[in-house]
């Protein structure tokens, strides 16, 4: 059902070549170590975009905003496109706990974050003030130098070196 809704609609059908594309560079990009886990991440989005045929709103858009993250993800975690940073902040005001965050220049803006061994990809979000980013298992607000950020449940403040 999801593959007639892509097909179906011109605008997702170039998001899914987009994809496409992405992923093979990605790929390319990709040690042999993470060309296992991006098959096995792929897998894990099909689930998700498909998920969008139970939506009971808008399926397109659903659709959409899965393939905008997965094209804005792998483009960040492969540095497919041009990034600022990175950016190493401590946290808790102990040196020896450090952020990094990196800002790349996909659509939706992203930010990848290593903390303790792990890297995830946040999202952009609304913010009066400041830059706001979300994802699984992080959250992050920086204002002025300093960023309250929330990694898997832990809450930290954090600022720049």
């Amino acid at each position: 059902m999801i593959e007639e809704t892509v097909c179906g609609n011109g605008a997702l059908g170039t998001l899914d070549r987009k994809l496409v594309d992405v992923y093979a560079a990605a790929s390319k990009a990709a040690s042999a170590e993470q060309r296992n886990r991006l098959a096995a991440d792929q897998q894990r989005w099909l689930n998700e975009r498909d998920a969008c045929g139970k939506s009971t709103d808008d399926r397109a858009a659903c659709v959409k905003e899965r393939y905008l993250q997965r094209i804005a993800d792998l483009q960040a975690q492969f540095r497919l496109v041009p990034s600022r940073g990175p950016f190493h902040l401590v946290c808790n005001k102990d040196p020896n706990n450090v952020l990094v965050a990196q800002y790349f220049e996909t659509e939706p803006a992203t930010a990848r974050f290593t903390y303790d061994g792990r890297g995830l990809t946040a999202f952009i979000q609304r913010s009066g003030s400041g830059a706001r980013y979300g994802g699984p298992n992080v959250s992050y607000w920086e204002h002025q130098g300093e960023a309250s950020v929330v990694w898997f449940g832990r809450s930290m403040k954090c600022a720049t070196k």
